[in-house]
Formats: C-alpha cells, structure tokens, sequence
C-alpha cells in the first residue's frame, strides 16, 4: 500500500523515515537520496554533488531538446508568419530561423502556389435572358497575415465576390455579347471586380486570372439559342464569301475601267487629231476659195 494513501498507519514517508508532521523533507536530504539512487549508493557530500551533476545534466538536456525544437527553414516558395503568444507578430522570408518553443509559433504559408476556384450559377443579362455561366479562377496569396488571420474562410469569400462579380458584369452586358464578340471583356471586369471585393475585405489573396469556361443558354431554350447562333454564324459566313468575292473580282473590274478609260482616251486622241487636221484643211481650203475671188473680181475691174 502507498504510503501516503488513506488507511496506511506508516507515517514515515519512503525519503527517511520522517514523520509527516515534520513538515517537508530538507533539500540537502532529497539530494543525498538521489546521490545514492544514481551514484552506486555513495553517502555524504559526493552524493548529493552526484544529485545536483544529474540534475544540471537533465536541464541541460532539456534546454538543448528546447532550443533545437525551435528551429525552422523557410523555402523560396515560402513566407512565415510568426505569432506570439497566439497573437501575429511578424512575417518573414525564406531562411533559416528559430523561435523560442511555447513562445512563439511559426505557419508557413505557400505564396507561389497557384491555386484554383470555380464559380458556377444561372445569370439573367442586361436584355432580359438567362445564361449558365462556368467560370475558373486562378489566384494566389499575396499577404499571409491576412489570409490566416483577417477572415474565417477566405476560399467561401472568394467563391462569394466571385459569384456576386459575375452577376454584375453578366447583368450589364446582352445575352449575344456574351455568348460571342465580349468574352475577353468580361474576364477582364471581372479579374477587376473580385480583386477589389477582396482587397475590401482585406482576405490576402490577389487574382491572377478568370477564364469562362462555359456560357450557355438553360437547356430549356438551348435549341432555339443553337439555331439562332447557326444563323448568325451562317450570315457570317455568307458576308465573309461576299467580301472575298468583291476583293477578288474588284481589282479585275477595275483594272477593266482604267484600260477602258486609257482606250477611250487615245480614241478621243485620233479623233481629235483628225477633227482638227480637217479642219485645218478646211480653213485653207476657204483662204483659198476667198483669194480666188478677189483676184476674178480685180480681173473684171480692169477689164472694164
């Protein structure tokens, strides 16, 4: 039976037989008793020298254990935020370091990993018809504090900005615009709106890009959407012919006009030169039908 357990009428305690109304066991005995435990049963001085040598010892141990287990290393990829007492203190870069154990504590937190989200839901457009929107998100951390610290969960307040931005730009743009001509246009407002949803809300993480992986029409009306986008691709297509008709036989036609014009012109050349060659010979012709007469009207005169 214990010694110290109810029941027990040894009042001696196992260290030296001491009664328990004595009061605590001196110091210099508790040494004594260990000296003799660990030193081979030596009495004396040397005992109690051999007790306070394996009690240095066992402190000793126990620091070097302590502050080896404070070490950390932080790789390139890294950031560590170091808290103290719970509460954030600091964050440092990749490298080796050490924090005091039961102090302080260090996360690390991978701030080159990109990292992917997906938001997905039924939108209503500026002109008043609905589409299914797919939408993936490629993001990182860029403040480890905030991250760990400023929200309780930040990829549920990614999802959410995300999901209230693509409502937004979705709402104010038509339902043919999206599904054709302004895909790049929205990724782009978009990355816009759910960085400065995130920034306010201060969750360290910064977007790197948005992509629509798919828009659609519900599938309720998905077979009248086909067949209107299979007629706006035919009229593309249709013109697209039309203007490669026209660049093809345009040059043609005009190269045709400017050889009909040089034509024409040389025509009016010759028939210039011949109009005025006659001309010409008509006007001497007429000086001299008019000299002819004068001279019979002098020969007349001076016959008389």
């Amino acid at each position: 039976m214990p010694w110290n357990q109810p029941g027990n009428n040894d009042d001696k305690d196992p260290w030296g037989k001491r009664n328990r109304n004595d009061g605590p066991p001196d110091l210099d005995e508790v040494f004594k008793k260990l000296g003799s435990i660990f030193g081979g049963g030596k009495g004396g001085s040397a005992s109690a020298s051999g007790g306070r040598s394996f009690i240095a010892t066992l402190l000793l141990v126990f620091g070097a254990v302590w502050g080896a287990s404070g070490i950390y290393t932080i790789d390139e990829a890294q950031k560590g935020v170091i808290l103290h007492f719970g509460q954030y203190d600091r964050t440092v870069g990749a490298g080796l370091g050490w924090v005091p154990t039961g102090i302080e504590k260090i996360i690390k937190v991978n701030t080159d990993e990109m990292r992917n989200a997906s938001v997905s839901g039924v939108m209503l457009t500026k002109d008043v018809n609905i589409v299914e929107v797919d939408v993936g998100i490629q993001y990182q951390v860029e403040s480890p504090e905030d991250y760990l610290f400023k929200l309780g969960n930040v990829e549920s307040t990614l999802e959410q900005a995300s999901e209230s931005a693509l409502r937004q730009v979705v709402g104010n743009t038509s339902v043919d615009a999206i599904l054709t001509t302004d895909k790049e246009r929205i990724q782009n407002e978009l990355k816009v709106e759910i960085d400065q949803v995130l920034a306010q809300y201060k969750s360290g993480l910064s977007v790197r890009t948005v992509t629509l992986k798919k828009v659609s029409p519900p599938r309720e009306v998905k077979d009248a959407f086909d067949e209107v986008n299979r007629a706006t691709q035919d009229a593309k297509r249709e013109i697209q012919n039309a203007e490669a008709y026209q660049n093809e036989k345009l040059p043609l036609a005009k190269a045709d006009a400017e050889k009909m014009k040089q034509q024409a012109n040389a025509y009016r050349a010759t028939i210039l030169a011949k109009a005025n060659g006659e001309v010409a010979r008509f006007k001497s012709y007429y000086r001299n039908i008019k000299r002819h007469q004068r001279l019979l009207v002098l020969d007349s005169i001076s016959m008389r």
